[in-house]
């Protein structure tokens, strides 16, 4: 198989910078930095510039995602487990799922920041793409397409994170914003699929950028149990193929959302041994000693908290992975398991042993998620996977999630699933809540 990997290098701050302290404001656009001229976006380079202001967007919005998506589920927990009093790490709260909808608390504001950054990689991406259309029609079709793709993954993460009742709110170009009321979850995964259309149609020249769409196409149908559609939309990437955004876990001079967390084995009964498994795609080190004596771990994979390394957001790893599960809806065991021991095989060096089916319904349901959870390690999968096992694997809640004694917290694993959408969504006139906190 062809292997594409492009590695996009985080722009510096440039493009159309979004303000995030309310919803009106992820909306309104600003200067890039540096200029006080409105003209100077109303060019070629200006254009081009607004591009390289989504991708740098999107790495900062993926790393705050993956540590909540972490945080929410069983990759990670927070560093500062174990405080008995005094002032608590925000993160814990996200760790101990106890999330009150604002105004009622702010606790989980570790859950809130990837809201703001996400809604602003759609505010950013509709302007990048009409200024690439006005000033740049010279350019690659595949440019534009690129926006649309990145706009789809931006609201495939806020439906997996946050309650359903996303508002999808709009900014026209060169115009005004039109607000939006809330929508259910499944609605904002189809509004998605459509953007990853869009982009498929624009990116035909591209692979890079058409197997993006493709990769973001089989995702959202995945979460909307079209398992089908899904393998048939993944079916030409390559196995090899990687679209990758480059960033940093710390984040700035004053540590970013993984700085103070560290990889989790085993948390809360249900969680997997992402240590202690000694699973090469999950290896972690230890970085140190937290104030409460606690050992900090972080992911091999992306070197050091203060490194700038690449993170994957699609890959042919995770077509093959949706293909395997369509083909465990279809009946077709035989076809799945190949499927995962071909990844076994080829996709990581030296290669892993044959996995073996469990023989049970149950017992492929869990290998199923077991080997998407440990090729899909910290890259923001986990959140929807878990959430998909409970709504389309009909698995209680409490047998999916961390449950049972919450060391360091309030007592107890809490029941929430899914984030709220936080309170600077309330400026929106027609934003009314969570329409619910179902997964």
């Amino acid at each position: 198989m062809r292997h594409a990997t492009a590695i996009v290098a985080r722009a510096t701050v440039v493009g159309l910078v979004l303000l995030t302290a309310a919803c009106h404001d992820l909306l309104t656009p600003t200067l890039p930095a540096g200029t006080s001229d409105p003209s100077s976006v109303k060019t070629e380079a200006g254009a081009l510039a607004l591009r390289r202001g989504v991708i740098a967007r999107s790495a900062d919005a993926l790393t705050l995602f993956v540590a909540a998506s972490g945080l929410l589920t069983d990759e990670l927990e927070a560093g500062t487990r174990g405080r008995s009093g005094g002032s608590i790490d925000p993160s814990m709260y996200a760790d101990e799922r106890i999330l009150p909808e604002p105004p009622v608390s702010t606790l989980s504001s570790t859950l809130d920041e990837p809201y703001g950054d996400l809604q602003v990689v759609r505010g950013e991406a509709l302007g990048a793409i009409g200024a690439l259309r006005t000033y740049a029609p010279a350019q690659p079709p595949a440019l534009t397409a690129e926006m649309y793709a990145l706009q789809g993954y931006a609201e495939v993460m806020l439906a997996d994170l946050y309650c359903s009742g996303v508002p999808l709110s709009t900014l026209d170009f060169e115009g005004d914003f039109t607000y939006r009321a809330g929508s259910s979850t499944p609605e904002v995964y189809q509004h998605a699929v459509v953007l990853f259309d869009t982009a498929l149609v624009l990116a035909a020249a591209d692979s890079q950028i058409l197997n993006l769409a493709r990769v973001g196409r089989g995702r959202a149908l995945l979460a909307l149990s079209h398992y089908a559609e899904a393998a048939a939309a993944v079916a030409a990437v390559p196995d090899g193929y990687r679209y990758q955004l480059s960033m940093s876990w710390r984040g700035g001079a004053t540590g970013g959302p993984m700085v103070t967390t560290t990889v989790s084995d085993r948390e809360g009964t249900n969680g997997l041994a992402f240590i202690s498994s000694g699973d090469p795609r999950t290896a972690s080190h230890q970085t140190g000693i937290n104030e409460f004596g606690l050992p900090q771990y972080f992911a091999d994979k992306y070197g050091d908290p203060t490194a700038q390394l690449p993170i994957t957001l699609a890959s042919g790893v995770e077509a093959r992975l949706i293909e395997s599960e369509a083909a465990l809806q279809a009946g077709d065991p035989s076809t799945w398991l190949a499927t995962l021991n071909h990844l076994r095989a080829t996709a990581i060096a030296p290669a892993l042993p044959d996995t073996t089916d469990p023989g049970t319904p149950d017992g492929r349901v869990a290998l199923l998620f077991r080997e998407r959870a440990f090729w899909l390690f910290l890259t923001g999968h986990r959140q929807g996977d878990l959430r998909r096992v409970i709504r389309q694997y009909h698995r209680p809640q409490n047998a999916v999630y961390p449950t049972g004694v919450f060391d360091g917290g309030r007592g107890l694993y809490g029941a929430d699933v899914t984030a709220a959408i936080p309170a600077q969504e309330h400026v929106n006139p027609l934003f009314t809540g969570c329409l619910d906190r179902e997964p």
